[in-house]
């Protein structure tokens, strides 16, 4: 099936980031595109300026026979009225990650898997192909300011740049002609049984990059071994990051940045075009993202990590670029599962900053059972082993009444986690 020859496009779930950048994708392409989502957002809203017919409920009478793809979040039951109605008239019905595999069949795909440093590495790599005048069609899981805000870019040559997810083992419709494996860490044990079924899933892929195609890994990364074997790529193993540093803190945003370097390389990018895409990188959404306004003379820093080495070494970055502030972090965990099987991680997460609050627990794809079975005490006594100033903040409106009476203590707060974290803004 190639999308690129079909015409009329409806997508179930259209508000979500990756569902409404393949949308756009395929409208700026001159394809007509209609969705629907329950929510408005302001991606819907966005959605409906750019010209796409966007309704805000799941109707199956949002379907017509002049469909000719339906493409459906992962996050939509099998019982949607659309996607039933869908099937009923025998249209082709595609998950978001079954859609952005057949587009990338399309391209020459560089696509970038890993536990942590995707979305940087992404749009890093998307960065140093522009400055080498590539013109990159590029798929992203944060907005970056250099895309106007966007979360996507449409380009006209043949590359496509995305951000390969591993969760469910999404990746594995993909097409990768260069695959960068940024480092592997056990993750998503809600889905993967542990570690060296996490690492099946990565070699899965790795086998899949064709005779000509590469394989680009940091040497020192544990966790890969098994991955590599049998692959017919070229793999590239670095060993030592570039000297050209980011716009942003942090040893591992070095990583991220040669990952992104060794791609330039082997798409014989000059070097002074790497360097300059490197160098003007500043970070993008909820990524180490300083907010512009403070509070007083506050500064706030807004950053996704969720997983106790990303929490870790992105405080620590924070710290050695701020050795003498005064810093707080609130901390969302994302996940009841992930905050139980990694408890012990999370309690050595926050010895580069002065205080903790954790105002709740995201809740998402957990069973009763497993959201019962850990709550924010059991975190915060496991955090009291190493960082004694941590706090339960109640909920994220407590939490935010107890940083508007008490934000004149510190120099930073930064605020983390992969759930709805960022709403505190607006309480403030």
């Amino acid at each position: 099936m190639s999308l690129l020859d079909k015409k009329y496009f409806h997508f179930i779930g259209i508000g979500g980031i990756g569902t409404s950048s393949l949308a756009q994708i395929l409208h700026a392409k001159g394809k007509t595109i209609s969705g629907s989502d329950n929510y408005a957002s302001e991606i819907t809203k966005n959605l409906k300026k750019s010209g796409l017919k966007v309704s805000e409920k799941h109707d199956g009478k949002n379907i017509i026979k002049k469909h000719q793809i339906v493409i459906y979040s992962p996050a939509i039951p099998a019982n949607n009225s659309e996607l039933k109605k869908a099937k009923d008239l025998k249209i082709p019905c595609l998950s978001y990650p079954e859609a952005l595999g057949e587009l990338s069949k399309e391209y020459f795909t560089i696509a970038i898997a890993g536990t942590h440093g995707k979305s940087t590495t992404t749009a890093m790599t998307a960065l140093t192909l522009v400055a080498g005048k590539l013109d990159p069609t590029v798929v992203i899981g944060t907005k970056l300011r250099e895309f106007k805000n966007k979360n996507f870019r449409v380009g006209k040559s043949k590359y496509l740049v995305i951000e390969a997810c591993e969760y469910r083992r999404s990746f594995l419709h993909f097409k990768p002609d260069i695959l960068v494996i940024t480092n592997i860490e056990a993750e998503h044990l809600d889905y993967y049984k542990d570690l060296e079924d996490y690492q099946k899933a990565f070699h899965e892929i790795a086998v899949k990059v064709p005779k000509n195609g590469y394989i680009i890994v940091n040497s020192k990364e544990r966790n890969l071994q098994p991955i590599l074997a049998d692959c017919q790529a070229t793999i590239i193993k670095w060993k030592e990051p570039t000297k050209t540093k980011p716009g942003v803190p942090g040893e591992f945003n070095l990583f991220n940045a040669t990952n992104a370097a060794e791609v330039g390389a082997i798409l014989n990018i000059a070097e002074k075009n790497i360097q300059k895409a490197i160098k003007n990188y500043k970070g993008s959404w909820r990524r180490l993202d300083y907010k512009k306004k403070k509070l007083g003379k506050t500064q706030f820093i807004d950053d996704y990590g969720h997983h106790p080495t990303e929490v870790r070494v992105t405080l620590a970055a924070i710290r050695e670029k701020h050795p003498e502030a005064k810093i707080l972090c609130v901390f969302q965990p994302h996940q009841h599962s992930r905050t139980k099987m990694l408890l012990k991680e999370f309690g050595h997460a926050f010895n580069s900053v002065d205080q903790v609050i954790i105002p709740n627990i995201y809740q998402v794809r957990d069973s009763e059972e497993v959201v019962k079975s850990i709550n924010v005490d059991d975190l915060v006594t496991e955090i009291k082993t190493q960082q004694p100033h941590v706090k339960n903040g109640q909920t994220i409106e407590k939490t935010a009444e107890y940083i508007k009476e008490h934000h004149k203590k510190y120099d930073i707060i930064v605020t983390m986690g992969a759930g709805d974290i960022s709403k505190i803004y607006k309480l403030l």
